[in-house]
This record gives structure tokens, sequence and C-alpha cells, in this order.
């Protein structure tokens, strides 16, 4: 199986100058429009999710890392965290070791299982923030790309001084 590839910029080693022009036509052949993800979808679960849509939705466009075929995952980020959200304040109203009784009828302590539930929707955040470009390390890849991009402009524009 081959490994996922990388964006050009992102890209070490020795690159041709033709392999580099390729790839680069080959990345903008790709991109994505941005106008679908302005609307906030209608099939949020609730105002959490909408309001954490819109928050982040505001800066993942000024890095312009996000386009229309990110909708699903951004979406999904934010349902995933207004659900921790909710498994979180239920949680902070109960115990965290809880009374059960077995089949026998054994009474024994157990983690809430809202833990679970709180530890499942942390876990889906995450999987969904690597995915959109909402870590820190995708950032500043981010970051690189466009310090780079902006590096070959004024390179181009007054050459290797």
């Amino acid at each position: 199986m081959s490994r996922n590839r990388k964006p050009l910029d992102q890209q070490a080693g020795n690159i041709t100058k033709e392999d580099k022009d390729r790839k680069a036509l080959e990345e903008q052949v790709v991109k994505t429009g941005a106008e679908d993800i302005g609307k906030t979808p209608a099939w949020l679960v609730d105002a959490v999710a909408k309001r954490e849509y819109k928050r982040i939705l505001k800066d993942l466009k000024r890095i312009e890392i996000v386009g229309n075929l990110d909708l699903s995952n951004l979406a999904g980020y934010c349902n995933a965290y207004a659900m921790y959200r909710k498994a979180t304040q239920q949680l902070a109203n109960e115990e965290l070791i809880v009374k059960r009784t077995s089949a026998q009828g054994y009474e024994y302590e157990a983690e809430n299982p809202l833990i679970v539930v709180q530890k499942k929707y942390a876990e889906e955040m995450r999987k969904f923030a690597s995915l959109c470009g909402m870590t820190i390390d995708s950032r500043l890849k981010a970051a690189t790309m466009k310090v780079d991009k902006i590096e070959d402009e004024i390179e181009d524009e007054f050459g290797d001084i």
C-alpha cells in the first residue's frame, strides 16, 4: 500500500523543477471552492454545535485550508463537540464512581458510564480536528506552506538578493 501524498510544500528531498511544477499544477487542479461551508448546516445537533461551527470556520477560512469537500468533517467535529460538552455537563452533576448491581444481585462500584461517552466524543473530536487541519501540527504545516509561497513570490519578483 502506498503512503498518503503530502502537499508539495511539505515534501522534503530532491525534487526536480519539472516534478515541482507538475505537483503544483496537480494541487491547483484539486482545490475546491468554499461557498458551501459558509452556510451553517441545518443538520447540526444543537445550538452549541452551530456556534462552534461559526467559531472555527472564521479561523479555518483565514488560514485557507478548508473547502467545500470538508463540510461533513467540520460538521462531524461540531456535533462531536456538542455531545462532548453535553456529557461533560451531565458528568459534573454526578459521581465518577457509581454503585451497580450485577445480574446475580451483587452490588459493586464502577466507573460512571458517562465517562465512556465523554471519551468517545473526545476521540471523535480529535479525529475530525485532525482531518480538518485544526491540530497544532496541521496549522504549522499550513503556515510553512504560506511562508514558502510568499518567499517564492518575493524571489520571483526581486530575484535571489
